[in-house]
């Protein structure tokens, strides 16, 4: 929803933001709903306005081939690269968003001109709802380039429900939450929706849940970790009653830049 309200302020020349870059996880990994809209809806939309839209994805090592996350969980051995919970309650190493978003979208600056104009200015879509996902600004210097990070909804002091006013008012339709649909990340709300909506991605979710615990208490030899924040295996964690606990947000935003 941040992304495609600073697309349509982008679109206005409220904010000078003429790429907006979506780092695609994989077909098989993002929620398809979010696959839809962005070609369907964002792409088209930023076409119209004379705004580039770039969908980029990770590449295997050494390949021209594209590499998903959901792939590198089946493939990886011994790590697990999303943050699934620990038998503890908390959170494990979380490489998703670092290998699959930001490197991705550095990779797609550095080759798309960054080199040649030394400055890149990458705004993220975080609204002051969310302002603890912000970091404090800086420069950095990334595959050679510096890459200074901005938050234009911030800057203007844009909300989240402020954001769906600017997509409304432009006529657009509403965007779906973007996350990959096994993430550990979604809420409980999250997770009996998708259970109740896409029981196929849901039952996807149940048999990649036992993988990984079969990856690592028969190879690994360590206790078993869950997709949902309950610390329970997904099939038992997820009734079809609906709550309405606020949906829990990835951090980063990196989702779209």
């Amino acid at each position: 929803m941040q992304s495609t309200a600073a697309l349509v302020l982008a679109a206005r020349g409220i904010i000078d933001y003429p790429v907006f870059v979506f780092a695609n996880t994989g077909d098989d990994s993002e929620h398809p709903d979010t696959l839809e809209y962005v070609r369907n809806v964002a792409m088209p939309y930023a076409r119209t306005k004379g705004i580039e839209f770039v969908e980029t994805q990770k590449r295997r090592l050494g390949k021209h081939e594209r590499q998903t996350l959901l792939r590198a969980i089946y493939e990886r051995q011994r790590s697990i690269p999303i943050p699934i919970y620990m038998s503890g309650g908390g959170p494990g190493n979380r490489a998703c968003t670092i290998d699959f978003k930001i490197k991705v979208i550095d990779k797609w600056i550095a080759e798309n001109g960054g080199r040649d104009a030394g400055l890149v200015t990458l705004g993220l879509g975080i609204t002051t709802d969310e302002i603890q996902r912000a970091r404090v600004h800086e420069i950095e210097k990334v595959r050679g380039f510096m890459k200074a990070i901005e938050y234009p909804l911030i800057d203007l002091h844009i909300n989240r429900s402020r954001c769906q006013r600017i997509i409304q008012d432009e006529g657009l339709p509403m965007p779906p939450r973007s996350a990959c649909w096994f993430c550990p990340f979604h809420s409980r709300v999250e997770w009996t929706r998708l259970r109740s909506e896409r029981p196929d991605l849901f039952e996807r979710a149940v048999e990649l849940e036992n993988f990984i615990n079969h990856k690592r208490t028969v190879i690994m030899g360590k206790d078993e970790v869950y997709l949902h924040p309950s610390c329970r295996p997904l099939d038992e964690a997820v009734g079809l009653q609906m709550s309405f606990s606020k949906w829990d947000l990835c951090e980063s935003g990196y989702c779209m830049a």
